[in-house]
């Protein structure tokens, strides 16, 4: 085998690799879940606030300024981290000192943010040291998670191999999640049912879960040989402007972020209006949302090998256009039926909506090989080892995509009702996600995959031996 080329990472390799997809997305998960209650929890909890609740300007709260914060340093760190770990040069990796030094600062962090400095009362500087360590934990979560990724570009060696590991993040991701959603509460009821206070009970599991991410990460970490598993950098060092003017030059990087934008933008109105679809469209109480969300989760898991066979025989853009399209007709359908969502609509409803399971698949599984395909057949053509750069120049204006989500579905639902006897406003978010998604489908019909993967012929000749 020619020396440029790398050794193949082992199945067990692989699936040490994405357990990191597991550890993150719970550290993630549980800021996302959990903080705003842990702060400012139901009066009905008799639980005081930690923060005071005053509005300034008439629309910011210390809360929201808090989240808010943590997402602006989450945009702004990715094409940082990615610049620098492009340009590392460290003899054991560019992005393994990325991962294992990132990883305790991620996990002490989410552990930090729910010990504030006075734990029994509210205080401003509760709100300040909210605000700081949600800043330094989407610092650390992008130190982390921008190199990780961009691993896939390095340690896929051909096109099967991309689209085994990214199922496998996927898959974790989704494992991950799980913990989270279903196991945490169930431990933190345990605790308090053993004595502990509410807040007791959450800074006693968030530590309990942060110590299994902890370790995952580093497995992670440690799971790879750059200089087994990657092929030696030979580009020159590129400020972070030219690097991102360079991505950004690429038409079919272009293209193909366009149309994740759209499908982001859909995924995400569904993912917010989930607990509204329950009570408003279906007509049950919030806890059906459980229900909606085991069915879109359920259909996706199951469709998970199906996705990753396919993608390997007929390429990632028709499963993409034709996924994107599943999502634009199964919510029309329901966006129908919610004018009547009574009798036979209403399991009608439910069997289609979790045809939406499908779409989640194929995106959880093929964004993230396609990116780093994209980026391996730059460099293929002597355009710079920039994999980091092509990951962050995307992951921006998808975090800008989903903070343009909330705000369409908060003015949809405030504009235009919210409640069951005036809906419009939900119904109108099912309606858009159907129009966005129908976008999505049209432009991944035009993205040029066989010109993507053309320099590439000789690395999938080698390694699909």
């Amino acid at each position: 085998m020619p020396n440029h080329y790398s050794e193949r990472m082992t199945g067990k390799a692989q699936f040490a690799y994405a357990a990191g997809s597991a550890a993150f997305t719970m550290l993630e998960r549980l800021i996302l879940l959990y903080v705003s209650f842990y702060f400012l929890p139901p009066r009905e909890y008799g639980v005081p606030g930690l923060i005071p609740e005053e509005t300034f300007f008439g629309v910011v709260t210390i809360l929201g300024a808090a989240l808010a914060l943590g997402r602006v340093v989450d945009a702004a760190a990715d094409p940082l981290i990615a610049t620098l770990s492009d340009n590392c040069r460290l003899g054991f990796g560019r992005r393994k000192p990325f991962l294992l030094g990132g990883a305790l600062p991620l996990a002490v962090f989410t552990v930090l943010i729910f010990n504030p400095p006075y734990p029994g009362q509210e205080h401003l500087l509760n709100g300040l040291w909210l605000a700081l360590m949600m800043a330094l934990f989407y610092f650390a979560f992008t130190a982390y998670v921008n190199p990780y990724l961009s691993l896939i570009s390095e340690l896929g060696h051909s096109d099967v191999t991309r689209i085994n590991l990214s199922t496998m993040i996927a898959l974790m991701g989704m494992v991950g999640m799980v913990i989270i959603t279903v196991l945490f509460p169930e431990i933190v009821s345990r605790l308090q049912d053993a004595g502990l206070s509410v807040r007791d009970s959450y800074r006693l599991a968030v530590t309990g879960a942060a110590l299994p991410a902890l370790i995952m990460l580093l497995i992670a970490g440690l799971s790879f040989s750059e200089r087994r598993h990657c092929r030696p950098v030979d580009s020159e060092r590129q400020s972070l402007w030219l690097s991102l003017e360079q991505a950004l030059k690429v038409a079919p990087f272009r293209r193909f972020v366009i149309g994740e934008l759209f499908m982001q933008f859909s995924l995400n109105l569904v993912t917010l209006g989930m607990v509204y679809y329950a009570v408003v469209i279906f007509r049950r109480d919030e806890g059906f949302m459980a229900v909606l969300a085991a069915l879109v989760m359920g259909s996706a898991l199951a469709v998970f090998p199906f996705i990753n066979k396919v993608a390997k025989k007929r390429g990632k853009r028709p499963v993409l256009t034709v996924s994107a399209l599943i999502l634009s007709f199964c919510t029309m359908v329901v966006f129908l039926f919610s004018f009547n969502m009574t009798g036979l609509y209403f399991y009608l409803g439910l069997a289609v909506l979790a045809l939406a399971g499908i779409p989640t698949a194929a995106f959880s599984i093929l964004v993230n090989p396609t990116i780093a395909e994209i980026a391996r057949s730059e460099a293929a053509r002597g355009r710079g080892r920039r994999e980091g750069v092509f990951f962050a120049a995307r992951a921006v204006p998808v975090k800008i995509t989903i903070a343009l989500a909330g705000g369409v579905f908060g003015l949809l639902l405030s504009t235009f009702g919210r409640d069951v006897g005036d809906s419009l406003g939900v119904q109108l978010t099912i309606l858009l996600v159907s129009l966005s998604s129908l976008a999505a489908s049209l432009i991944f019909k035009g993205y040029p995959e066989k010109e993507v993967k053309a320099p590439l012929r000789d690395e999938e000749e080698i390694f699909s031996r």
